[in-house]
């Protein structure tokens, strides 16, 4: 299992859209069309299933960047 991501437009980062799903799951779906609302630039992105991914680890905060890296 991982986790759904999008990429914001406007900043270029990785957003998680907090959907855990397996790559074998997302391949299989339809086309679809979401919304995510994003951290960094704070506003919602709107997204077809096309544009996303699915990440097996993500970081969703620089101290939880910080502590994978210590640990």
């Amino acid at each position: 299992m991982g986790t759904l991501m999008i990429r914001c437009p406007e900043t270029g980062r990785a957003v998680s859209t907090d959907i855990s799903v397996s790559r074998e799951a997302f391949a299989a779906m339809p086309v679809f069309f979401s919304r995510t609302f994003c951290p960094y630039c704070k506003t919602s992105h709107e997204w077809f299933a096309k544009d996303a991914w699915v990440a097996d680890q993500v970081v969703t905060s620089v101290r939880d960047h910080a502590s994978r890296r210590v640990a």
